[in-house]
């Protein structure tokens, strides 16, 4: 884990669509393009989509690409939140 590095709890996975996306409840809606990741911190994939209520939202994830699809049903899965350190974009010194 990298310096600043969290993991939450988003949700369980619901569904997985006819285009290969992943669904899942969530209990809060993440970050655009957020890691998502498993409970042993392996990669499940990203944040392409928020939708729902806004009290319980449903996330689209965009898999990795050498995810199990049907075996991810019903697991845990987690966001990583990194905390940005850096000094970002710097404009009108």
């Amino acid at each position: 884990m990298r310096l600043g590095e969290q993991m939450k709890v988003l949700g369980t996975v619901q569904e997985v669509t006819s285009d290969g996306k992943l669904v899942i409840k969530a209990a809060f809606a993440p970050n655009p393009r957020a890691r998502i990741v498993d409970n042993r911190k392996r990669g499940v994939g990203t944040v392409r989509r928020v939708f729902g209520p806004i009290s319980n939202p449903y996330v689209s994830i965009e898999p990795a690409g050498d995810l199990n699809l049907l075996a991810a049903l019903g697991k845990q899965v987690y966001v990583e939140e990194v905390d940005d350190f850096g000094k970002g974009k710097r404009r009108d010194r």
